[in-house]
């Protein structure tokens, strides 16, 4: 996926707060891949608000995880293993 095509998604699901938690998480991968490790963990900020306010813990999870594998790029060991720790609890349910 390129940057162009998660900005048209991004377009496509301002009406959708499951389509846009799910761009915003891809947008974050992409900017992780390219090394923009603070920007990917600004959307998943914003992913992870957004998937609070829904049931899919699935989706949720998945979030948990991003965040733990950019945190832990930013040497934020301690929060990277509280978000791994809550992806698992989510799991298990």
């Amino acid at each position: 996926m390129t940057l162009d095509y998660l900005r048209k998604a991004e377009i496509v699901a301002r009406d959708s707060i499951v389509l846009k938690a799910t761009t915003f998480n891809n947008l974050a991968c992409y900017y992780r891949r390219t090394g923009k490790v603070r920007t990917a963990l600004s959307y998943l900020i914003q992913a992870l608000e957004l998937e609070l306010k829904i049931d899919q813990p699935k989706t949720l999870a998945d979030t948990h995880l991003n965040l733990c594998a950019v945190l832990s790029q930013l040497d934020r060991h301690e929060d990277a293993l509280q978000h791994s720790m809550l992806s698992i609890i989510l799991l298990q349910d």
